[in-house]
């Protein structure tokens, strides 16, 4: 059994993130810190590749107020040392690749140019591989930025000493995927970022330290729990996507104490047949977010990993909202639900269209007032006024319920409505349930233009055992009524999922127009 770590770790909220980071992988500079499928960062060596990126930032321009974009492989160890490197400069980050359409390819060249230009990107960092494509994207822009080629492999030396640390207005850019529109840039407070990475790291000090198994984008929710992990003094395992066997693999073979997935993936993780047999033992925390869980897969969730289910509903605009801790999970009661609010975070339920607060247990749209809350969408204020609101709240444009005991019970978005014949579906609702059906193993509903109906409910199922469409309409009928049960259903082998790990619905719906949809 590892004892607790013995590196010095923040006790508190004061001082630069990555400056903590730094001090404490400089005190076991042979300790591995990130180890990827092909290479590994010690702390010696992880300094060093923050320290050289510094250097190369500011001799290209990067300083206080400036914005750096980072164009890389999936969850390459530069979408960690650029942004340290710029964070210390004083300089926010936005990263290109993760910007993308679907599940398969990024946005083509001048969408990725269209999005450096909007948020003034001055420096541009990619590695080798990715060098031609930043030139390609320079040369797109009337003012192009300045491109910087970094290898994390490079073992040379690094000239000057440790870099004195500013602070950035903005930390990141995070763009989401623009599922419903144009991708949309929340700008994440530097402060925020930091006073989260410093106080959830102190909380983990006197502990045995973090192993953290990483397989979603290291540009979306896992950054600051990574950023935690390495603060508290402890090391990632990284994975460039994720795969149900690789992770179980991981999960055994190094010992990892935490890691997080989107529901899909926990899905997928639960129905893969080495589960059973794999070697929990080192796991404490299997965190989840990312859409709303069906309350019967959770339940068989917790029969098979026990008390290490950890789930978090937020969202890029809000940050964390609420928690659903280990101890709930065993409450069938409470299973429906997303969890009680984090500590510092306000949350109330209020009439979409009025904006004023609802009875408990009535629906409404979920508002919350968070220090973890976006500073607004990049160049676009209507929409950053829309969203926040004067008094400190954000509008987050999910539908949900608060019951009597304060947990949050979300239905769906606000404007995720199919008009069946005149009804009014929710296509979550009849995701949870078909989840319901022991045949069912995953799906995700989605409307489609009808020429008798106005709009049709489709529903993408991936089964367990054979099962006859028919059932599955009768099942849901039954659950719900008449107009909910899926007019068409198709089978898949399994979900196509975005990058970030979500169900791919624009996928889907261009498989149900050509025909082409898997069975």
């Amino acid at each position: 059994m590892t004892g607790p770590s013995t590196e010095q770790v923040p006790r508190g909220d004061q001082g630069h993130y990555v400056s903590r980071i730094l001090g404490v992988l400089a005190q076991a500079p042979r300790r591995a810190r990130i180890q990827g499928r092909d290479a590994t960062l010690d702390g010696a060596a992880f300094v060093r590749s923050v320290h050289r990126a510094h250097d190369a930032l500011r001799a290209a321009g990067a300083g206080p107020g400036s914005m750096v974009g980072i164009l890389t492989g999936a969850n390459h160890p530069l979408t960690f040392t650029a942004r340290h490197a710029a964070h210390l400069l004083g300089a926010g980050v936005m990263y290109v690749r993760s910007v993308n359409p679907g599940s398969d390819l990024p946005l083509p060249a001048a969408g990725q140019a269209a999005l450096l230009a909007e948020c003034g990107v001055g420096v541009l960092v990619t590695d080798p591989a990715h060098a031609a494509r930043g030139a390609e994207l320079a040369r797109l822009l009337p003012q192009p930025p300045a491109v910087a080629v970094l290898d994390t492999a490079d073992t040379g030396p690094v000239a000057g000493s440790a870099p004195a640390p500013r602070e950035p207005g903005c930390a990141v850019v995070t763009y989401t995927s623009g599922s419903s529109g144009r991708p949309k840039g929340v700008r994440q407070s530097f402060a925020a970022w930091n006073r989260l990475v410093l106080g959830d790291a102190a909380a983990l000090a006197g502990r045995a330290p973090e192993r953290m198994l990483i397989v979603t984008p290291t540009s979306h929710t896992v950054a600051v729990m990574a950023d935690v992990v390495l603060a508290s003094g402890g090391s990632l395992v990284v994975h460039d996507r994720f795969e149900a066997a690789e992770v179980l693999r991981a999960l055994a073979a190094e010992r990892i104490t935490r890691v997080y997935l989107t529901v899909p993936q926990l899905y997928r993780l639960l129905d893969h047949p080495d589960t059973s047999a794999t070697d929990l033992s080192a796991l404490r925390q299997l965190i989840y977010s990312g859409c709303v869980a069906s309350p019967a897969r959770l339940a068989e969730a917790v029969r098979v990993f026990g008390p290490r289910l950890v789930q978090c509903y937020g969202s890029t605009e809000a940050g964390r909202i609420t928690l659903l801790d280990q101890l709930d999970h065993f409450e069938p009661e409470l299973l429906p639900s997303v969890g009680r609010p984090f500590p510092g975070v306000e949350l109330r339920v209020c009439d979409p269209d009025t904006g004023r607060e609802v009875p408990r247990g009535d629906r409404g749209e979920v508002q919350v007032r968070s220090p973890h809350a976006m500073a607004g969408y990049q160049g676009l204020p209507a929409e950053s006024a829309a969203a926040l609101l004067p008094d400190g709240w954000l509008r987050t444009g999910d539908l949900g319920r608060l019951d009597a005991y304060g947990y949050l019970h979300l239905v769906d978005r606000v404007g995720r409505v199919i008009k069946a014949a005149g009804v009014k579906v929710r296509p979550a609702e009849v995701e949870r349930a078909l989840l319901t059906h022991s045949a069912v193993a995953d799906c995700a509903v989605f409307g489609m233009p009808d020429a008798d109906t106005g709009e049709a409910v489709h529903a993408a199922v991936v089964l367990r055992v054979p099962c006859e469409p028919e059932e599955l309409r009768r099942h849901v009928a039954a659950a719900l009524c008449a107009a909910h049960a899926p007019a068409h259903i198709v089978r898949w082998p399994e979900l196509p999922l975005t990058e970030s790990g979500k169900p791919d619905h624009r996928r889907l719906a261009g498989a149900a127009v050509s025909g082409a949809a898997s069975n």
